[in-house]
């Protein structure tokens, strides 16, 4: 047997190492056991916060189709009351299209003001919203539910009373302008009908019911346009227009007189304007020439027919510029004035007759400063 002697210093460290080996081990199996467990702590955090942002991800992209399906619902629902105000602004400058022509007409014919037949017209700038509409409606990125609902709600409504407002503008003003022109159709005949006019119609003016239609209260405007031309051209035709030739003095009028021959009571038929020879003397209305040369007492004298009986009859002129048969107008030189036949000095004798018979001048030159006013 040998016997070894061990330094207490070498049995220290191999005690010491063993009890280090012992506690290594029991913490390995320690660490091992603890490790696993933070990491499926991990784990299942991760998983339970995955899940809760999958969630409201699906959440929000159902909010998302909700959405977008109420915008398409919202968008198909403008887009078909955009229809229906296309349809009505169409309308509307179909109406301008008609209603234009009639209006430059009455603007002549001083019911309205010129300057204003223009603001009929549907205005650009109310239409040039529906141009921003159909920009907000296109597809976009950032297309909001707000601005959806906020055309919808507010600008459509608003387009709308405005189209309502035109049309009913539109509407009333042609009746308006058909009844003043009725009215004026009728001041215009009773001026006329004394001097001889064939007025061919009659009856008073009856205004169109409130709700009739545009097209019908346009025709009744056309209507009473055309009866004005008439009337206008039967105007033109009578002897309105005032017979005295300038720097002239009226020096006899129509009716009983004393003779300035004989010195007794005398029918004057007509008006004299005593003035200087060669004065021009001019027509008094649209007419024929009938007569031109020396016509007895009247010495050079000129007759014009103006048509439905009515005559005029210019006497005493020096010289008759005017032939048998010619058209004349009002103001065309007939001759100059003169003292021939039975005169005592220069002067222009005139006339007016209806169906030959001799009627005071005086009512033409009234009716033609009345017509004036018209």
């Amino acid at each position: 047997m040998r016997h070894w002697t061990v330094p207490s210093w070498l049995l220290g460290t191999a005690a010491v190492a063993a009890v280090l080996g012992v506690v290594g081990g029991i913490g390995a199996v320690g660490l091992s056991l603890s490790g696993d467990s933070v990491v499926r702590m991990m784990v299942e955090r991760e998983v339970a916060t995955t899940t809760v942002y999958e969630k409201r991800i699906s959440g929000l992209r159902q909010e998302v189709d909700k959405l977008t399906t109420r915008q398409h619902i919202d968008r198909d629902q403008i887009a078909k009351q955009l229809d229906v105000l296309l349809s009505q602004q169409a309308q509307l400058v179909g109406r301008f299209e008609k209603l234009e022509p009639l209006l430059d007409k009455a603007a002549a014919e001083g019911l309205i003001d010129a300057a204003t037949t223009a603001s009929t017209e549907p205005a650009a700038g109310g239409w040039g919203m529906l141009g921003r509409i159909g920009k907000a409606l296109a597809p976009s990125r950032d297309a909001r539910a707000d601005a959806v609902e906020h055309i919808r709600d507010v600008v459509l409504p608003s387009i709308r009373q405005s189209v309502g407002m035109v049309e009913g503008q539109q509407a009333a003003g042609v009746a308006k302008l058909s009844q003043d022109a009725a009215e004026k159709v009728d001041r215009m005949s009773d001026l006329l009908r004394p001097l001889g006019a064939d007025m061919g119609e009659g009856g008073i003016f009856v205004p169109p019911p409130a709700d009739a239609s545009f097209d019908t209260q346009l025709h009744l405007l056309e209507g009473m346009l055309s009866r004005m031309d008439d009337l206008r051209g039967t105007a033109e035709r009578l002897p309105l227009a005032d017979p005295k030739p300038p720097g002239t003095v009226r020096s006899s009028t129509f009716g009983l007189r004393t003779d300035p021959f004989l010195g007794r009571a005398a029918m004057h038929t007509g008006i004299d304007f005593a003035g200087a020879p060669g004065t021009p003397v001019r027509a008094t209305g649209e007419g024929r020439v009938i007569s031109a040369g020396d016509q007895g007492g009247y010495g050079l004298a000129v007759e014009v027919d103006h048509g439905n009986g009515v005559t005029t009859r210019f006497a005493h002129m020096s010289r008759i510029d005017v032939r048998v048969g010619q058209s004349v107008a009002p103001g065309t030189r007939l001759g100059l004035i003169g003292t021939t036949g039975r005169s005592t000095g220069p002067h222009l004798h005139y006339e007016v007759r209806v169906n030959g018979e001799a009627v005071n001048p005086q009512r033409y030159i009234d009716a033609g400063r009345r017509w004036a006013e018209l």
